[in-house]
């Protein structure tokens, strides 16, 4: 028995327009900051009731966790599929539909599949088009994009910090974290002092893990035979540095060793070498930028002197990934190009990003009007209190309870200015200098130098790729956003290269219609 295809309506021609309001914050603080859910339902709702909307249910409109955001988003999605009366799903802006991006997009069009129609109130573009998809796809991937460059800078800081020696995070049994002024001071305690004595232990008289287990809860330190395990070949007790972050690469660190170095090689076996910082050379530009498919584990580099050729393997016992440098040099050129843009495509593409960043900015400038009114009216209220209170008009007690609450708004409305004070400006620039980059990426890299060919690798992939032995080619864990989209641009133009050079100047022409209803007096929420 065939199963009925569902008949899909356009948007411009649905008689009734049924909505389910969907509303969401991704912290606390922007629950908090400016009322940023009333604001997203007090738009929603008025967008609806000036284009003749029926708002039958509402979802969200609280502060949840990711986890818990994604349960409730997933209830709201099939509580709306299986409604057949609603036909729209009312967002405050297209960022507020989904954390995710890539989900976000798939979502909307398994949505749209059933007549679902995803609309933004302060965004107006044209679902029924295929220019109008693709915006809306655009602005989905923003706020990913902006996430992600605020993880990766986050991250390039970290790696940087662990780079210099310095530690974050948790410290290990046997550490304390104190902070001095700006600096953050790691000193061994009481229980450092007692499980230097198990390395000792394990160094000069051969004591078994039970033992040593044993020794130590006698003088006052209970810990079980696997954590002592990890702790006697954790390289950090001697004062070196390993982490994820690092790779391969073990960094000496800038705090109190808890055991002398020689003692720890001697307990796990080591060279008198120990541990050395090991640099990435010239020829073999992408070890700690690839990993096996197989394991995870990042790829390293190795030369045959005999036959004069460099390979990359990986390290984990057991697994066999062994490939040659050329190869994986080629196939990395040959990954690179599948982000190039036809150069035919450049000035629309650019022209929909810059509008897409004024907007962004417009809805900032505007945020912080409101914001600064408010300031000025807050401070007024201060002043009233004091003089108040001086004139004794009002008790101590809700003189000091009044001053709390209106000192609290205002550093609210301060870490607001704060936030909106920074515009898209250099991100703009960033995008301009990615279309640019994304017309001759396999060029680029293989004729860059090799501290060229590391930043590229890091902007295109900041989490590095894997390389699939099955397969025998790349695997793109996580790119970067925007390129992501070029990706898809470039694919789809050569399916059909008539069809995306019409698709893409219809585009450039209603981006020029878009819109921005009246903003919310928050930063982006």
């Amino acid at each position: 028995m065939k199963k009925n295809k569902v008949k899909i309506t356009e948007f411009s021609r649905l008689e009734r327009k049924v909505a389910a309001l969907w509303t969401r914050v991704s912290t606390e603080k922007q629950e908090r900051n400016n009322c940023s859910l009333e604001n997203q339902q007090r738009i929603c709702r008025e967008y609806a009731e000036r284009n003749g909307i029926i708002i039958k249910k509402e979802f969200g409109g609280t502060h949840e966790s990711a986890k818990t955001e994604g349960r409730r988003y997933r209830e709201m999605i099939a509580e709306v599929a299986k409604d057949k009366e609603i036909n729209i799903i009312l967002v405050y802006s297209f960022d507020r539909f989904s954390r995710a991006g890539t989900e976000a997009i798939m979502t909307k069009a398994f949505l749209k599949a059933k007549g679902i129609y995803v609309i933004s109130a302060t965004q107006a573009t044209d679902p029924d088009s295929a220019a109008g998809t693709f915006m809306e796809n655009i602005l989905f991937l923003f706020n990913q994009f902006e996430n992600d460059l605020r993880r990766d800078k986050c991250v390039m800081g970290m790696t940087e910090c662990l780079r210099k020696g310095y530690w974050f995070g948790n410290v290990p049994l046997g550490y304390d974290r104190k902070k001095v002024g700006r600096e953050h001071i790691i000193t061994v305690n009481e229980d450092g002092k007692k499980l230097r004595n198990a390395f000792l232990w394990k160094a000069n008289e051969g004591l078994g893990d039970i033992a040593i287990v044993d020794r130590l809860k006698s003088l006052g330190l209970t810990i079980d035979r696997k954590h002592l395990n990890k702790i006697l070949h954790n390289p950090f007790y001697c004062g070196y540095i390993k982490h994820s972050l690092l790779g391969d690469e073990i960094i000496k660190g800038k705090y109190e060793p808890l055991i002398d170095e020689a003692t720890f090689n001697k307990v796990n076996g080591l060279s008198s070498a120990g541990y050395e910082h090991r640099e990435i050379t010239d020829e073999f530009p992408l070890k700690r930028h690839v990993r096996c498919s197989d394991c995870g584990g990042y790829l390293t580099g190795y030369t045959v002197k005999a036959r004069g050729r460099n390979y990359y393997k990986c390290n984990k016992k057991g697994c066999k990934s062994n490939h040659s440098a050329d190869k994986m040099h080629s196939k990395y050129v040959g990954l690179l190009n599948c982000y190039q843009i036809p150069h035919e495509l450049i000035p629309v593409l650019t022209g929909v990003f810059e509008k897409v960043f004024k907007e962004h900015n417009d809805m900032k400038a505007e945020t912080r009007k409101m914001l600064l009114k408010r300031q000025t009216e807050c401070n007024n209220k201060l002043i009233k209190l004091q003089v108040r209170n001086g004139l004794g008009e009002i008790s101590n007690e809700v003189y000091q309870a009044t001053y709390k609450h209106l000192s609290t708004e205002m550093a609210e409305i301060k870490r607001g200015l704060e936030a909106v004070s920074q515009n898209l400006s250099n991100m703009a620039k960033f995008v301009d200098e990615a279309v640019s980059m994304s017309c001759k990426l396999g060029d680029l890299w293989s004729n860059a130098s090799f501290d060229g060919r590391q930043s590229l690798q890091n902007l295109m992939f900041p989490t590095g790729v894997l390389f699939d032995k099955e397969v025998d080619d790349y695997r793109t864990d996580n790119e970067n956003e925007v390129f992501k989209i070029f990706r898809r641009i470039s694919a789809s133009y050569k399916e059909d290269k008539t069809k995306a050079t019409t698709d893409f100047h219809q585009l450039s022409l209603s981006v020029g219609k878009r819109r921005l209803e009246r903003p919310t007096p928050t930063s982006r929420t």
